[in-house]
């Protein structure tokens, strides 16, 4: 299997009501490339929240005692982002895994990810995640099928820091179109099966989209992978991928 990945390089910035679908198509149209059935379309997941008008105001958060004690513990951490992980997980704390530097939370959909998956865009301004991204990576999939005639997987990535490592790397918080697992055999030489195993195939794409999609600033917010050989879903989730 070769891949190719290929980054949609002219989607201008966006803002608010912003159709990413539709500049996702043209940019497509206005590319060196042809976009195929299975391909897979990988898309930051701070674009699509800019669309749809996730983006929050800092100072409008009132932060509470229970966000200050947390901030006492972790001072690198901006109470107000603290407090807004509160809202995010309900103020169940047990949802909250705070560990020397490092603060996470589980949010509604079961993901676990670093600050609750919310970025800063600027001094007073932060980016949370799109409200449902399954439901966003869908959406956009769907246009496509509509408007270019080929069914494309959508992955929605975040970029996310390990507790135990430096630096961050993209993994998938939405997905339409393609499994986030993929299962394989081990098989022994008499043809026996001696295990199955399953990669979060998801967490795969997202990392290798990243490679060219980088961080944010690089302006390339989208990638576009071709050669994957996947089997085509479309009632998949990323809950799947997730423990129970």
């Amino acid at each position: 299997m070769n891949l190719s990945i290929f980054g949609l390089k002219n989607i201008p910035y966006l803002k608010e009501g912003d159709s990413i679908e539709k500049l996702i198509e043209e940019s497509i149209k206005t590319s060196e490339f042809f976009i195929e059935d299975n391909d897979v379309l990988c898309i930051a997941s701070k674009v699509v929240s800019v669309a749809e008008g996730q983006v929050m105001s800092l100072n409008e958060i009132q932060v509470s005692d229970v966000a200050k004690e947390i901030h006492r513990n972790i001072p690198r951490k901006d109470p107000r982002i603290i407090e807004i992980m509160l809202n995010l997980v309900n103020r169940d704390l047990s949802r909250l895994d705070i560990k020397k530097n490092y603060i996470g939370c589980r949010l509604e959909n079961g993901l676990k990810l670093t600050s609750g998956g919310i970025d800063r865009k600027s001094v007073d301004e932060v980016f949370l995640l799109p409200n449902n991204p399954d439901a966003s990576a869908k959406r956009i999939s769907e246009y496509l099928k509509k408007s270019l005639g080929k069914n494309v997987a959508v992955v929605i990535t975040d970029s996310d820091g390990r507790e135990d490592k430096r630096g961050a790397t993209q993994v998938a918080i939405g997905i339409y179109g393609i499994h986030p697992l993929r299962k394989t055999e081990v098989i022994d030489s008499q043809g026996e099966t001696i295990k199955f195993q399953e990669e979060t195939l998801c967490d795969m794409i997202a990392a290798c989209a990243g490679l060219v999609m980088g961080q944010r600033g690089t302006g390339i917010p989208a990638v576009l992978i071709k050669g994957l050989d996947y089997k085509w879903f479309e009632n998949t989730s990323i809950k799947e991928a997730l423990n129970e």
